[in-house]
């Protein structure tokens, strides 16, 4: 359960004397110079290893997160309990005392053992996690991270390199223009009568686009158009009433179809230029249930350049822990992901595209109410509704060392799978280019 002090080697050659040094709770029996090999979990173990037994307690109360963090990864939300009141009774604390207990065979020791099988079997078919196919671009990703700021007063500037933004004020019809530009094309998001728009505009409208753009892929995008019914697209957010539903599907289309879109690409080649909206038509049947969402065939491309998973549980998330699933799950397929499937994002980053305030905008210092707090809770709902299939683990002390610090964010095995696929098949594409011959210039002819 615990993680493995560091450095492992110097654990695996001298561990009484590290864990002294490192002033690390433990009891001891047997030989002091019997050499280790490595570890093994107590469930799997190997003779010659060292093994990590120890109750929950004191890391439940010193460390809450952590100790939260952990129960996801290892799924001893439910065994917990059970664990930590067998070893009150029992010793483990040895690979003779494990041995003898298996020995003995008490009933107490078999019920324990029977419990927690039972408790895996459930477990792990519970937390089977199903993923959708998303086309994503770094296109959709700005829109809607324009959507989280302009709805709280501010804008959005992106944290990438080569990427500049830049906002128009509010002409004399109320008209704005957001200018997002990188070195392959320009787009300009035009909303007309900026300030009506964002009246209307709520965080369902970037639910529905992404729920949209999912089916649209799921259905190869026949004729550039999304169908759905209103009872699935309910499922996937977890709504429960059918003529709310109909009027946020409403709502959320007007604001879809009334942003403006133009692009022009600076690519050799593929220079062009296109205006049209977000999505050109839309439409919803109370009665029959039928939802069709239709783009041009462009912004289409546009929108879904690449492709990553979103987890079926997503929707069912409240505003901010679904704007900040959405900016993971969305890094998770760009960032650098470690051997143990984690990777590390700037907290900072995460604040600024879910739409919480910053330091500058919170009013009296109050900085755990308007930031933090709301910050700990959506981590905690995705913690929760995820299953466990995503976690996050960080450390402040203040408003600035949380501002300053990262998010360490592990994934599941499904996503790390994925991930490892992706970055396959770039590596063949990479090697494929290489050996592709340069081409020979034209020869002159005299």
């Amino acid at each position: 359960m615990s993680q493995f002090p560091e450095p492992a080697e110097q654990l695996k050659d001298t561990p009484l004397r590290f864990l002294e040094s490192e002033q690390v709770p433990f009891a001891f029996r047997g030989d002091e110079s019997a050499e280790v090999e490595y570890f093994s979990s107590l469930t799997h173990y190997r003779p010659g290893t060292f093994t990590w037994v120890n109750k929950l307690k004191p890391l439940e109360k010193e460390h809450p997160r952590k100790f939260k963090n952990q129960m996801n990864v290892f799924d001893f939300g439910d065994i917990y309990p059970l664990m930590d009141s067998y070893l009150q009774t029992h010793d483990l604390s040895s690979p003779e005392a494990v041995t003898e207990a298996v020995t003995i065979g008490a009933s107490e020791t078999v019920t324990f053992a029977a419990t927690l099988l039972d408790i895996f079997d459930k477990t792990v078919t519970a937390r089977v996690q199903e993923y959708d196919v998303l086309g994503n671009s770094p296109a959709t990703y700005f829109i809607c991270g324009v959507w989280a700021n302009m709805k709280r007063g501010r804008e959005f500037h992106p944290s990438s390199n080569g990427i500049t933004v830049t906002y128009s004020e509010p002409d004399a019809y109320g008209n704005q223009n957001i200018r997002y530009r990188n070195k392959d094309y320009e787009m300009t998001i035009i909303f007309e009568a900026v300030a009506e728009y964002t009246k209307n505009l709520s965080w369902t409208a970037h639910r529905l686009l992404i729920y949209t753009l999912m089916r649209g892929n799921a259905d190869n995008w026949r004729n550039n158009t999304a169908t759905f019914s209103i009872e699935e697209y309910m499922d996937w957010a977890g709504l429960r009433s059918r003529d709310a539903a109909y009027r946020q599907i409403k709502k959320d289309m007007q604001s879809i179809t009334g942003m403006k879109i133009t692009a022009e690409s600076f690519k050799k080649y593929f220079e062009s230029f296109y205006i049209t909206h977000l999505a050109t038509e839309a439409s919803i049947k109370k009665y029959t249930g039928e939802v069709r969402i239709s783009f041009a065939e462009n912004v289409r491309h546009f929108l879904t350049q690449y492709y990553q998973l979103i987890p079926d549980w997503m929707g069912h998330l409240s505003e901010n822990a679904y704007r900040m699933a959405f900016y993971l799950f969305y890094r998770a397929r760009k960032a650098p992901v470690d051997d143990d499937g984690s990777f590390r994002v700037k907290i900072q980053d995460i604040i600024h595209y879910i739409g919480l305030p910053t330091k500058e905008d919170v009013k009296n210092r109050n900085y755990d109410e308007a930031i933090i707090r709301p910050f700990n809770k959506a981590v905690e709902e995705i913690e929760d509704v995820s299953g466990g299939s995503i976690h996050m683990d960080f450390d402040y002390d203040d408003i600035n060392t949380f501002l300053g610090g990262k998010m360490n964010v592990g994934i599941d095995a499904t996503m790390q799978s994925y991930i490892q696929q992706i970055e396959k098949n770039k590596t063949v594409k990479q090697i494929e280019t290489k050996k592709k011959p340069a081409k020979k210039p034209p020869q002159s002819t005299q």
